[in-house]
């Protein structure tokens, strides 16, 4: 695959650079997670897709089936709640690629966020994905050259105007970091890669899932631990000739 070009779509003949392989994303019912199914679909790879909404899964599913001839799986599930993430966990433990797709953080200072807000949308945004990676790392672990991806829906630098997501996005490029010191391969096994994907709170999803996709199919470019920005990554493949194209959302 040369620089420039998007990952090769998939299909029963060609395959993809990740076809044989399997990838977990939550959020999937739609916009960014919806995006990012999407795009590791065209790379070949079979899906575990999760959300809380069956028929919206449903739907994903039936039209990702369609479009690139791969094998996916759909899971209800609420990782915020534990017993939902150690389940989700299990039934995807061969998973290759884990991204993690959540959020929905209110905006405003910290005179309009109230409490009710704070605490329902860290459920969603912090406490489900940290629910799902303790989980996931458990089965992560020894699989070789595995990957986590996730992604950050706040801004790289914090906004006092959108207090909430920049203590969360906080938070989670902290963990990212963190997990990224953990001993790296012994013998071919040990941690999976860890990458966070900050998207600015504007990003266009398509252009996430194509950011996710160059990342799934080419970790190796990215230490552990790397925080990138969406903005940032379209930019210097830009200026390097190397700008991904956006998969369809």
């Amino acid at each position: 695959m040369s620089d420039n070009q998007p990952p090769s779509p998939s299909g029963p003949s060609g395959g993809g650079p990740l076809s044989g392989h399997k990838a977990l994303i939550t959020g999937a019912a739609g916009g960014i997670g919806l995006a990012a199914a999407r795009a590791l679909a065209q790379t070949g790879a079979d899906l575990y897709i999760s959300g809380r909404s069956e028929d919206a899964l449903e739907q994903v599913a039936l039209s990702v089936r369609e479009d690139f001839a791969i094998n996916v799986e759909i899971h209800i599930a609420n990782p915020s709640n534990p017993v939902d993430a150690e389940v989700l966990a299990i039934a995807s433990d061969d998973a290759k690629v884990f991204v993690s797709c959540s959020g929905n953080l209110p905006q405003g200072n910290i005179n309009v966020v109230d409490e009710s807000k704070w605490k329902r949308s860290w459920e969603a945004a912090v406490f489900a994905p940290v629910n799902l990676i303790r989980e996931m790392w458990t089965y992560m672990y020894e699989t070789p050259h595995s990957l986590m991806i996730i992604v950050i829906d706040a801004s790289m630098v914090p906004d006092p105007e959108d207090v909430c997501a920049s203590s969360a996005g906080g938070a989670l490029m902290a963990l990212v970091e963190a997990l990224g010191k953990a001993n790296r391969y012994v013998n071919g096994e040990g941690a999976p890669r860890v990458l966070g994907l900050v998207t600015g709170r504007n990003a266009n999803a398509a252009n996430v899932g194509a950011v996710i996709s160059r990342m799934a199919c080419e970790p190796e470019h990215w230490e552990s631990g790397t925080l990138l920005s969406v903005d940032a990554f379209f930019t210097d493949t830009k200026q390097n000739d190397e700008t991904p194209q956006a998969t369809e959302s």
